[in-house]
């Protein structure tokens, strides 16, 4: 496989998700079941990042201030829709544990590198 083939390969796994299922008679069936949009996952990032920010920058000693409890939501909004956007219909506790390193690493603003 060549390098460009190997790229090509890794847009796409990361751009969709497939369903296989193999039949009795030794074939594979599959099955597209989603695609993300790579626009989607970028607006998901910068709207948790802003959202984080955001609450990050209240005073955390005025618990009656409506504007407080206002980003606090936001914030609830855009970690729901990021994590959708991450873990698609995969809710397994392996994909949440590195939705939330990842989400971890976004919100302190660190750049996520693999443990190769």
């Amino acid at each position: 496989m060549t390098e460009d083939e190997a790229d090509k390969l890794i847009e796409t796994i990361f751009d969709e998700l497939y369903e296989t299922k193999k039949k009795p008679d030794g074939s594979v069936d599959t099955k597209k079941i989603a695609q993300m949009d790579s626009e989607e996952m970028e607006r998901a990032v910068a709207d948790f990042v802003r959202s984080w920010r955001d609450f990050r920058g209240r005073d955390p000693m005025r618990y009656g201030d409506p504007a407080r409890w206002r980003a606090l939501e936001y914030l609830a909004l855009a970690n729901s829709r990021l994590k959708d956007a991450f873990c698609g219909r995969d809710r397994s506790p392996a994909s949440i544990r590195r939705y939330h390193r990842w989400r971890l690493k976004l919100a302190d603003g660190r750049r996520y590198r693999t443990d190769a």
